[in-house]
């Protein structure tokens, strides 16, 4: 199993461990995976670390899987945050770079892999399709909630450009 970095575990703890109200006693003492409920054996599980008396662990397979997850959604948002070329083709509601591209396809099979749902356009709220998904047609949105940064998703082209603040003349 690859080490974690810090910010892995901090995603994992705002993104992916589900609220304590929604887990059974064993999953809220550590004695079940958060994500799988199967039973850990004592000493075997990953600690999530989420403090505060509450003692949520995981089996390896599902930390690997959300690992995963968290990891592909922050490589293809810091691409996207930092391509130009990307940043237009997505205002714009045109194919992004072949890098994208593929972190596009690598965040899909991590999101099937962990068993979630078609994200939803932040936008419009519409589920994004499988064609959308196909052909890329969506990008990752961070933007900050009432107490934590809120991930989502929104569809390239109109959706994201009623989301983008219009740019400032430089006067004239």
């Amino acid at each position: 199993m690859s080490a974690i970095e810090d910010q892995d575990l901090t995603d994992l703890q705002f993104f992916e461990i589900p609220h304590m109200r929604q887990l059974t006693t064993e999953q809220n003492a550590g004695a079940a995976c958060v994500w799988c409920a199967d039973t850990l054996p004592p000493g075997t599980g990953i600690d999530l670390r989420a403090g505060l008396g509450w003692a949520p662990y995981s089996c390896s397979s599902c930390y690997e899987i959300r690992v995963t997850l968290v990891n592909t959604y922050r490589d293809l948002y810091l691409h996207l945050t930092s391509c130009g070329p990307c940043e237009a083709a997505a205002l714009a509601g045109e194919r992004l770079c072949d890098r994208a591209t593929n972190r596009q396809a690598a965040l899909q099979l991590a999101r099937t892999a962990a068993g979630k749902d078609r994200p939803v356009c932040l936008s419009c709220r519409v589920p994004l399709t499988e064609h959308d998904l196909d052909i890329g047609a969506f990008v990752p949105l961070v933007w900050m909630g009432y107490s934590s940064p809120y991930r989502s998703f929104v569809h390239t082209g109109a959706c994201m450009g009623r989301l983008t603040p219009p740019r400032e003349s430089s006067g004239g």
